[in-house]
């Protein structure tokens, strides 16, 4: 096995799982690089020694069973894929309890015969001999008992197709990515629900790295183009918390995310909430790239119609003129300007047939110090 620690004897199966469990743990709160550094130095191992263990108990194209499936019957502990040097791989449960280690090979045979015997609808043709990695679809959880042919196997109610679950999270969210841009959504949800099958993103912790949060981001953003804003929300949420705590509040993936929360809010009729979002962004945007970027000005043009959407005329009129007459200096040929032009006059327009109290004119100069023309 690969590794810049010289193996000695102290590496066993069980120091191996409490390392990556160790590594997961602190991963939850930190972030796996963070986490992988302060586990290393604790144990005296190099980072590339820690990080390999735990790539190898994550990787979904290598395993033999794909991770998250396999529980121990002792300790109700998620078991991992270990493979130390001159040996088979092996899985164990994580920290280890102290049972024995059992062979992947026997794990993954019964897995596999089992998924074909019940399911072999969900396997495609010419996919047989990997059948284990399409386990998840119609498996919820496979507990393994003393010995590795003791398999306790709980079936999903509601089986389910899965998109691709040999591919590492990276390659899934490139492949979303580009059919997503090709106008095929549902294709890039379906790879994106694969990969994140045994995530729950209610729950208090942060993606382990940023492939998995910009892939829920994504998802969040597929899921609100096609209609489901319920559906977006609690990825949207994930995202941006764990964006947040990998690469910082103004990193241009966390303001990403934050775009699509602020989004997801509006559509759910969280106009609130949504308006705090797009605060948010605006004063991220602005310390990222400054007060006149494109960013910052689409953030403010937004955030006035929601304040508009929330009945809020007179501070959204006023908040959109000043952020179209800033539009107009820095950025006089793009198109934005013309829209927000509209807008503008579609929110005057609406305030006098409702005979609002407010002075049409006079409140779109109380902040702008001339009158924008229609035609922007």
């Amino acid at each position: 096995m690969p590794s810049r620690t010289p193996p000695t004897t102290d590496w066993t199966p069980a120091f191996v799982a409490d390392i990556v469990a160790a590594t997961l743990e602190s991963a939850d709160e930190h972030g796996l690089p963070v986490a992988v550094g302060h586990v290393a130095k604790a144990h005296d191992l190099s980072p590339a020694t820690v990080a390999e263990w735990v790539a190898r108990a994550r990787a979904a194209q290598a395993a033999p069973v794909p991770p998250g499936l396999l529980f121990c019957h002792a300790c109700d502990q998620t078991m991992i894929l270990l493979q130390l040097p001159r040996c088979e791989q092996q899985y164990l449960c994580r920290p280890a309890c102290g049972r024995a280690p059992v062979s992947a090979a026997v794990v993954r045979e019964i897995i596999a015969r089992a998924v074909l015997d019940h399911t072999p609808h969900l396997v495609p043709r010419g996919k047989t001999a990997g059948a284990a990695s399409y386990a998840p679809g119609p498996i919820q959880r496979v507990t393994v008992g003393a010995k590795g042919t003791d398999l306790h196997i709980a079936w999903r109610l509601i089986p389910q197709q899965l998109a691709k679950p040999t591919l590492s999270m990276a390659q899934r969210l490139d492949y979303a990515r580009r059919h997503a841009d090709g106008g095929k959504r549902a294709d890039a949800i379906d790879v994106l629900c694969t990969g994140l099958l045994h995530t729950d993103p209610t729950g208090g912790g942060i993606a382990l790295d940023t492939a998995t949060a910009k892939a829920a981001a994504l998802l969040a953003e597929l899921a609100l183009a096609e209609g489901d804003p319920d559906r977006a929300l609690p990825w949207a949420v994930w995202a941006h918390r764990s964006l947040k705590r990998l690469l910082g509040v103004t990193s241009a993936e966390a303001r990403d995310a934050l775009k699509v929360l602020a989004a997801v809010h509006r559509r759910r009729g969280n106009l609130s909430i949504a308006a705090n979002n797009y605060s948010d962004l605006i004063r991220q945007n602005t310390e990222a790239e400054g007060p006149r970027a494109l960013a910052t000005l689409a953030a403010q043009a937004t955030l006035a119609l929601v304040l508009y959407q929330d009945g809020q005329c007179l501070p959204a009129r006023q908040l959109l003129t000043r952020t179209l007459t800033a539009h107009l200096q820095a950025h006089s040929n793009h198109p934005d300007g013309p829209r927000m032009n509209r807008e503008l006059d579609r929110m005057r327009n609406t305030c006098i047939q409702r005979c609002h109290d407010h002075p049409a004119e006079l409140a779109d100069r109380q902040l702008s110090p001339t009158r924008v023309s229609s035609s922007g």
